[in-house]
């Protein structure tokens, strides 16, 4: 079973793909298999894209990354945004994408660089737009948070693949195990040997 996306944690699991939110953290993750060098205005550091591209070359891919409309400097988050995927693109790296309240505005990024290798995580937008997302060539991934949504059953109807965004340990894997175990039933899918097929096919 894969965590599509968790953080560094008590343990070392090489089923889960594991972000980052700022360069401190990059060195952290050296000893997961799936790993993610990311930045996000909201974590407080300035963004260093030198030290992104270096881990990016190295095998990391990039995330999380992305807009939220909670935090201000709208156009500070655009450029940061834009400047780390550049570097998933330069480097053919999956871009791990966290969007709050701006869907609109990042399928419109997306298209506007040629970015078809991404995944949006912990995806609450609606079903509608999950389709727009998908046909550009990305992964829509479902966390306990989207049963909250108005568009839950809709997106059940979509491939998905699952997270926890939580720290690696026991209880993010016991998370997991209980969350697939639910979609599975609501979908009659086994979502959890899917997400880890997907995955393992995009992170390869």
């Amino acid at each position: 079973m894969f965590d599509a996306h968790a953080h560094p944690g008590a343990s070392i699991k090489d089923n889960a793909l594991v972000c980052s939110v700022s360069g401190s953290e990059y060195a952290a993750l050296a000893s997961y298999k799936y790993r993610a060098a990311g930045t996000l205005a909201l974590s407080g550091d300035s963004p260093d894209f030198t030290l992104m591209e270096r881990y990016a070359s190295s095998g990391f891919h990039i995330g999380e990354i992305g807009l939220d409309r909670r935090y201000p400097d709208e156009d500070k988050q655009e450029m940061i945004f834009r400047q780390a995927l550049e570097i998933a693109r330069r480097y053919d790296r999956l871009a791990i994408i966290h969007t709050v309240r701006e869907y609109g505005k990042t399928l419109s990024i997306l298209k506007d660089m040629k970015i078809g290798k991404f995944l949006l995580h912990g995806y609450t937008g609606s079903a509608d737009m999950a389709r727009l997302f998908i046909r550009l060539g990305g992964i829509i991934s479902l966390g306990p948070g989207a049963e909250r949504t108005r568009s839950f059953k809709a997106l059940l109807t979509l491939p998905f693949v699952t997270e926890t965004d939580m720290a690696v340990g026991e209880e993010e894997e016991n998370v997991l195990i209980g969350w697939n175990r639910k979609l599975s039933l609501l979908t009659g899918t086994d979502t959890g040997e899917r997400s880890e097929r997907i995955m393992k096919e995009v992170l390869a």
